[in-house]
C-alpha cells in the first residue's frame, strides 16, 4: 500500500522480498550446519580407539541433544520470522540494520546452548546455565527491538491495514516471554535447570501457532494476494 513521501526517512524503502529471502538463506545455513558439528565415530576428527560403535555413538549424546535443542530454538525463531512476513510489508536501512543484530543472535544461538549440553551434569554446569539463558535472552532482545521498531513512527512498516488492537496483542505476547526470559538470568544464578527450564520453554511456546493477523474490516488482503505470498 502506498504511503505518502516522508522526508525524515533515511535509507530506501522496499519490499520485503529481498529482506526475506535473505534471512531465510542465514537461517537454512544456520540449522544446516548443525549437523556437521556431530562427528562421526572413525572419522578424521570423530572418536576413535572404541570397541562398539553403537555405544561409541551413545556416547555422543550431548552432540545429539545439542543439535536437537538449537534446531528447536532456530526454528522456533523461524516459524515467527514467516508468521512475521504477513505483518510487515516493507523495510528501510533501520529495519535492516537490526534484523542484521537479529540474524547475528541467530547464528550465535549453538554456542550457549553447546556450552549447555556438553557441561550438563558437570561442576561448570551452573556456569554453563546462565550461559545458555542470557543467550537466549539477547536472542529475544533483538527480536524485540525489531517489533518495536516496526511500531514507532505510525507502524514504520507494518502493514497498515492490520486491526488497531492487534499488534497491542502480539507485542504482550512477544513482551511477556522476552521480560520471563530476562528474568530467567537471575533464576539460572541461584537455581540453574529452573533458569534453562524456564526459558526454553518461552522458546518452545513460539513453536506453536500464534492468532491470524486481523485486519481493518473492507481492508483484508485479496485471495491473490494471500495465494502469492
Amino acid at each position: 500500500m502506498a504511503r505518502p513521501p516522508d522526508l525524515k526517512t533515511i535509507g530506501a524503502e522496499r519490499g520485503l522480498s529481498r529482506f526475506e529471502g535473505f534471512s531465510d538463506a542465514v537461517f537454512a545455513i544456520a540449522l544446516t550446519l548443525l549437523i556437521v558439528e556431530i562427528k562421526v565415530p572413525g572419522s578424521p576428527e570423530g572418536p576413535q580407539g572404541y570397541t562398539d560403535l553403537a555405544k561409541a555413538m551413545a556416547e555422543q549424546w550431548r552432540e545429539h541433544l545439542a543439535l536437537v535443542l538449537c534446531y528447536l530454538v532456530i526454528g522456533a525463531y523461524w516459524l515467527q520470522h514467516h508468521y512475521s512476513g504477513r505483518i510487515y510489508d516493507r523495510s528501510d536501512h533501520g529495519f535492516s540494520a537490526l534484523n542484521l543484530l537479529f540474524l547475528l543472535a541467530i547464528v550465535v544461538t549453538p554456542y550457549p546452548i553447546r556450552v549447555w549440553c556438553f557441561h550438563f551434569g558437570t561442576r561448570f554446569e551452573d556456569t554453563a546455565s546462565v550461559t545458555l539463558v542470557a543467550g537466549l535472552a539477547l536472542t529475544a532482545c533483538t527480536w524485540m527491538s525489531k517489533w518495536f521498531y516496526g511500531l514507532s513512527g505510525h507502524r514504520r512498516v507494518m502493514d497498515e491495514r492490520l486491526a488497531p488492537d492487534f499488534p497491542t496483542q502480539m507485542t504482550r505476547r512477544y513482551g511477556a516471554a522476552t521480560v520471563i526470559q530476562i528474568a530467567s538470568i537471575p533464576v539460572a544464578l541461584g537455581a540453574p535447570r529452573v533458569g534453562v527450564a524456564i526459558s526454553l520453554a518461552c522458546v518452545a511456546f513460539f513453536l506453536l501457532p500464534q492468532p491470524r493477523p486481523r485486519y481493518t474490516p473492507g481492508k483484508e488482503p485479496s485471495a491473490e494476494e494471500t495465494s502469492n505470498d
